[in-house]
Parts: structure tokens; C-alpha cells; sequence
């Protein structure tokens, strides 16, 4: 619950997802005005206003009072309902057109997720998650190598930026989860490569939000967000961080749910 407890920096200091990934989910996934969707861990609501654009109605399930709130007075609409729960706990009408599930799939238990999200999903519907890297290890910049320095100082138990291996890009994890049970199918990945420009005050509230500087004591947090803004500052105030963006798409097979 650590994006709750800082959810106006978390709202503020995120950035959207690429238009690439909304096109996907209209041309392979059926959004579309009127389509029925579940959104699992809806946060401040950076994929939901992107649905609710496209026509779709939107149960969006949000553990986090203040991000559902933010969600509620950013986005409230008659085609939004927000349910504040757990999504293994939430109360939900079954029959969606697609779930998606943001940045928050490596939260949910990856034993009974897959075979939740499938008794609400209709058979012929669509299961989608992605999540974006902040960073692509096949595009190093200068910002990232000095950045390291200010990791490995304050967290040297992480490995440096070049050396990271990104869990969006576990391709066989990711698959055997989505596949568990037997209620989807078809699996497809798609990658999309963007940038996002930082300023100094937009890299201290983006990496206020990673879980790992967040639960720094005070003093060390501080000290590395003021050491990164100088990264910025010192790059002419402006730096291109490259981004990769991993979808994951997968088809609903014709398995019915279970009576009750």
C-alpha cells in the first residue's frame, strides 16, 4: 500500500502509457464504446480515463482509498464504477468484455488470479496486462550510468542499471500464468519503445513512487532524490529516459464458469 500512502505523487509523478497500447486493445482486444470492462488495481486512474475515452464502461477495483478517491474525482463518469477492495475479495458482476490489469499483475496471487479474472471474463472475451520499464537496457544513457553511482551508494544490494533484467520481459513466467487453468488462450506480446523527457522535479516524483525508494529511511530517501535532480540539472535540466512499455494480450477460451 505504499502507492496509497503517497497517492498525489504517485498520481503526479507517473506517466502515461503509450497511445500504441490502447490501439492494441481496440484492434485485438474489442475496446470499444459500450464494451464491458474490469480494471484490476485501477491506481489514480492512468489507464482508466484512456478506456472511458474509447466509450467502454469501467468497473475499476482499487485497493487504496486515497488513489480511489483521486480516481473517482479525476474520472467519475456514469460508465465508471469504482470498488474499493482487493480484487480477490471484490464483490463483481461476472460477463466483461476484457479485464485489464495495468502495472499491477505481479501483485495479485499468481495461483488464483487467472482462474478470478476467467469466471468474470465471457468466453470470446480478453484478458490484458502490461506494464511499463522505466529504462531499456538496450538504449544506456549517460544519465542512467551516472545514476547508478546514486544506487549503488544508497541501495548496492541492486544490481547496476546495465546488468538489470526486467520481470515484464519474463515471457514464459507470464504466459504460464495468463494460461493457468485453462481459461486463456493465445497468448500475444507486444513491446513498444517510447521516451519520457524528465526534469529535475519530474525524476524526484517519478522515483518517489518505486516501492525501493519509497521505503528508504527518510534521510537516504531524500539524499538520492536530491542527488538524481542534480543528474538532471547537471544533463541541461532536461534528460530522455528511454521506456518500454510490455503488453501481454490473451483470449478467453470457451471454458464456462463454474454455477453460483
Amino acid at each position: 500500500m505504499s502507492f496509497n500512502a503517497a497517492a498525489s505523487t504517485y498520481r503526479r509523478g507517473r506517466p502515461p502509457y503509450p497511445e500504441a497500447v490502447f490501439e492494441l486493445l481496440g484492434g485485438r482486444c474489442g475496446l470499444r464504446p459500450g464494451a464491458r470492462v474490469l480494471e484490476i488495481g485501477a491506481g489514480a486512474g492512468l489507464a482508466t480515463g484512456r478506456l472511458l475515452a474509447a466509450g467502454a464502461e469501467v468497473v475499476a477495483v482499487e485497493p487504496g482509498r486515497s488513489l480511489a478517491a483521486i480516481l473517482t474525482a479525476d474520472h467519475g463518469s456514469d460508465r465508471l464504477e469504482v470498488v474499493v477492495s482487493d480484487f480477490e475479495t471484490a464483490e463483481l458482476p461476472g460477463g466483461f468484455d476484457l479485464a485489464v490489469v495495468a502495472s499491477a499483475l505481479h501483485w495479485l496471487d499468481p495461483v488464483g488470479s487467472t482462474g478470478r479474472i476467467g469466471e468474470l471474463v465471457r468466453p470470446g472475451g480478453w484478458l490484458a496486462a502490461w506494464w511499463t520499464d522505466f529504462g531499456d537496457t538496450s538504449r544506456p544513457t549517460v544519465f542512467r550510468d551516472r545514476l547508478d553511482d546514486v544506487y549503488h551508494d544508497l541501495l548496492p544490494a541492486e544490481p547496476g542499471y546495465r546488468d538489470s533484467r526486467s520481470y515484464a520481459l519474463d515471457t514464459d513466467r507470464w504466459r504460464r500464468q495468463l494460461t493457468a487453468g485453462g481459461w486463456f488462450e493465445d497468448v500475444a506480446v507486444q513491446v513498444v519503445e517510447w521516451s519520457q523527457i524528465l526534469t529535475a522535479q519530474s525524476a524526484r516524483d517519478l522515483w518517489s513512487t518505486f516501492p525501493n525508494i519509497a521505503e528508504l529511511a527518510p534521510p537516504a530517501r531524500e539524499e538520492f532524490l536530491t542527488r538524481l535532480a542534480a543528474i538532471v540539472d547537471s544533463e541541461g535540466g532536461r534528460v530522455d529516459d528511454p521506456r518500454v512499455t510490455v503488453v501481454y494480450t490473451a483470449a478467453r477460451t470457451e471454458r464456462e464458469a463454474a454455477a453460483g
